[in-house]
């Protein structure tokens, strides 16, 4: 560890501090940052951080009622780094760096409340039976005006090439790219300079809103470090171009949402795509792969779409999965199996929203399709056509219900453990409690006056 900071620092005698990043439940990059002088000391003994920093809501408050605060007396855990995420900040003049570090206890067992221990967690059922997940993110985003309409709304940022905002949906348009080229430009840059495998970025389904795809990976884990990276130099370089980035999953009420999207294949000791083998829908591992998504889809979707806001990106014919179901080469479905030669064969998980936490989303995904891989489950024939007009059991609809499905989930409570569910319950439902206790000028502009 000490040879690799060394050899970091040579590379880059400009560093001066240091951000040391650890995930909350929501995907939230906390920490601490230290000066230069502090590092070695820190990657060789830890970092100390509270233990209630897992059990945060959105708005960074402790949920006592996870148990992880006062009523404990605010503890410590020691977080270490991972220095396979060892990065320059380039947006930063190279004046920063940063650090993914994980949680654990003082006896050096991982903290299982921490999100990148719950991949790694998955990654090892799959070791077991001799096959690796090998995993790529395609992650979806909107870049707003960093100025508010006069009723305080967001709105479209103006394309800096026409000096207009923008107002029109124009999927996959070149023009949009166009347009902010010099924006993505600079997250492309950023990437390569952290080691971010980013590939394509798409103009999307709305005025702003784009997607950056991450190449695929052996490596789960770095898969979403990369996604958690990925999403801060995109929050950077916004503002560095006087703009704002949101991974809300539905920013704009009549606009598309912004997805998360999980592709898994997996495959075996010689490196061989084990859902490559016959057609996609005779492969009995890939058959049980997606008997296990399906099983399981309606108790994770509180962990794929985690807050109230989620909730708004359900509307159909938006591309976006209100059903239990799956096909071939079919967007209006849940699990997809996309188009392609059977050495890339793959399931493409479309349910998470971008405000999902890339972690528990992995892991959700790879714990249920063990589930139905290590159970042999055989799932309903695949669906043609638009099956928003189809009669499929529905995703719960409502963060209440999906966390009530989530806590009565066998499957999930087994895998990622009951103390992680309680905690993750208990800091969604506060959420879920400040919601209610809010009363909206929508209710003023309905009751005020009329009743």
């Amino acid at each position: 560890m000490i040879m690799e900071l060394s050899s970091f620092l040579v590379n880059y005698p400009d560093v001066e501090v240091f951000d040391l990043i650890l995930s909350d439940l929501n995907g939230v990059a906390r920490g601490k940052r230290v000066k230069r002088d502090a590092i070695e000391s820190v990657l060789e003994q830890g970092m100390h951080i509270p233990f209630s920093v897992l059990a945060l809501d959105a708005s960074g408050e402790t949920v006592e009622e996870s148990q992880l605060g006062l009523e404990i007396g605010e503890p410590d855990r020691v977080c270490y780094a991972d220095l396979k995420t060892l990065a320059i900040c380039p947006w930063n003049t190279q004046s920063a760096a940063q650090v993914l570090f994980s949680m654990y206890d003082y006896e050096g067992e991982p903290v299982l409340l921490d999100p990148r221990h719950q991949v790694n967690r998955a990654v090892s059922l799959f070791k077991q039976l001799g096959m690796h997940p090998v995993v790529a993110v395609e992650l979806e985003f909107y870049l707003i005006d960093a100025e508010r309409t006069e009723t305080g709304y967001i709105q479209p940022p103006i394309s800096p090439k026409t000096g207009k905002r923008e107002a029109n949906t124009q999927c996959h348009s070149m023009l949009n790219l166009d347009d902010f080229a010099e924006f993505l430009l600079d997250v492309d840059s950023c990437c390569q300079a952290q080691g971010v495998p980013a590939d394509t970025a798409v103009s999307e389904y709305a005025p702003g809103q784009f997607e950056i795809n991450l190449r695929h990976g052996d490596d789960p884990l770095l898969a979403c470090d990369h996604a958690m990276m990925l999403k801060r130099i995109i929050h950077q370089v916004a503002e560095q171009h006087g703009m704002q980035a949101t991974f809300m999953a539905k920013p704009y009420g009549a606009l598309a949402g912004s997805g998360l999207h999980l592709h898994v294949s997996l495959v075996d000791e010689d490196g061989e795509n084990l859902f490559g083998e016959g057609e996609a829908d005779e492969n009995p591992l890939l058959l049980s792969a997606v008997a296990g998504l399906l099983e399981t889809m309606q108790e994770s979707t509180a962990f794929l779409c985690p807050n109230i806001n989620s909730y708004r990106r359900m509307q159909p014919n938006l591309y976006v999965p209100m059903y239990v179901n799956w096909g071939i080469d079919n967007r209006t479905v849940a699990v997809r199996i996309p188009p392609g030669e059977p050495h890339s064969r793959r399931v493409e998980h479309r349910v998470a929203g971008a405000d999902a936490n890339p972690y528990i989303a992995m892991a959700a995904v790879l714990f249920a399709m063990y589930h139905g891989i290590s159970n042999k489950l055989t799932p309903p024939a695949p669906q043609e056509g638009n099956t928003f007009e189809f009669d499929n059991p529905s995703l719960p609809c409502r963060l209440p219900d999906a966390l009530s499905l989530l806590g009565e989930s066998v499957v999930f409570n087994q895998y990622f453990g009951a103390d992680f569910i309680q905690v993750y319950r208990a800091c969604k439902e506060q959420e879920l409690l400040k919601f209610e206790q809010t009363v909206t000028l929508k209710e003023y502009d309905f009751y005020l006056n009329t009743l």
